[in-house]
């Protein structure tokens, strides 16, 4: 309460910088000024009951999809393509509580609108050296945070081994670097029956695939993709 207190009175000493326009912010604990928050760049979860791969634009680029919903704030694009990398590759925090922030906001929305919500949050892993060269899983700090919204847990469930950075690597190619990545840990039993794989971004979908492959061979029968982000197909225009 006092920290609250605090924050407030900061805040109208010297009021932060919405972190797209840069102009001052009205209110504290924002990250972007009601008029920027309003201009963000969305997808039309009304036209789709909650589930982007209803929408033909989405499922396109994502043929073969192996995991029941999909849920992100949009198409990769400005100024997701910039907050995204900076807060992943630059440790850009502010960047990073921004994202997490407007994730939270979607959730509550499409909560408010019936959605339905999984039992379970998990996160797509990094292998341990990447890891600890970069000093955090930005999947999983999404999970963690997205977990304490909602008040379900967050179970670190799968491992990963050496392998290619996925970037810049076509659907096949992807296919084939993944062969073998993943493996769920030791004690990953007894799942419930909806779990939400969040991850920062969806490109061709090979890797939730994967993983959900294996959450189908633990027992789990709807599996839900959370992402800040996914790729637009080749030749559509955001």
């Amino acid at each position: 309460m006092l920290a609250d207190v605090f924050r407030r009175c900061w805040h109208y000493l010297l009021p932060g910088q919405c972190m797209w326009c840069s102009l001052p912010l009205a209110k504290p604990g924002r990250q972007l000024c009601d008029y920027c928050q309003k201009a963000l760049p969305g997808l039309p979860y009304q036209l789709c009951h909650n589930n982007l791969l209803l929408l033909p634009a989405v499922a396109r680029g994502l043929q073969g999809a192996k995991f029941d919903r999909l849920l992100c704030l949009a198409h990769y694009q400005q100024p997701y393509q910039h907050w995204i990398p900076r807060w992943k590759y630059y440790t850009d925090l502010a960047a990073g509580q921004l994202l997490q922030q407007q994730m939270c906001l979607l959730l509550l929305r499409c909560k408010s609108n019936n959605m339905q919500m999984p039992q379970a949050l998990t996160f797509v892993p990094l292998h341990w050296r990447k890891q600890q060269q970069r000093g955090f899983n930005q999947a999983q700090l999404l999970a963690e945070a997205l977990g304490q919204q909602l008040q379900i847990p967050v179970l670190a469930l799968f491992s990963k081994s050496a392998s290619h950075s996925q970037r810049g690597l076509n659907r096949r190619q992807r296919l084939r670097n993944l062969r073998r990545s993943f493996s769920l840990k030791r004690g990953a039993e007894r799942l419930p029956p909806h779990v939400a794989l969040i991850d920062d971004v969806i490109t061709t979908g090979a890797t939730a695939n994967a993983l959900t492959r294996l959450l189908r061979r633990a027992g789990v029968s709807t599996v839900s993709v959370w992402t800040l982000a996914v790729t637009p197909p080749p030749g559509y225009s955001v």
